[in-house]
């Protein structure tokens, strides 16, 4: 009878766990930005509806493009 019972290797996994802390890193900083863009998007479509229904001059005049084409996102490249 063997008396040295002898222990599995254990694997260095170091490059594993670097990777999947990167990849958590990344996906909740992707859905981080995602978040505040959304936020963003959703704050400047309220302000042009907003404007619209108060009548304030300002903010229609910087909406104009938002109410031809219905799409927010011309606000952010037309400023």
């Amino acid at each position: 009878m063997n008396r040295y019972i002898t222990q599995p290797k254990r694997t260095n996994n170091t490059m594993a766990y670097i990777l999947l802390i990167v990849a958590g890193v990344y996906l909740f900083s992707l859905a981080f930005t995602r978040a505040i863009d959304t936020s963003i998007k959703n704050q400047d479509t309220m302000l042009c509806n907003s404007a619209k229904v108060s009548g304030n001059r300002e903010y229609t005049n910087k909406c104009q493009c938002f109410y031809k084409s219905g799409d927010i996102e011309c606000l952010q490249t037309n400023k």
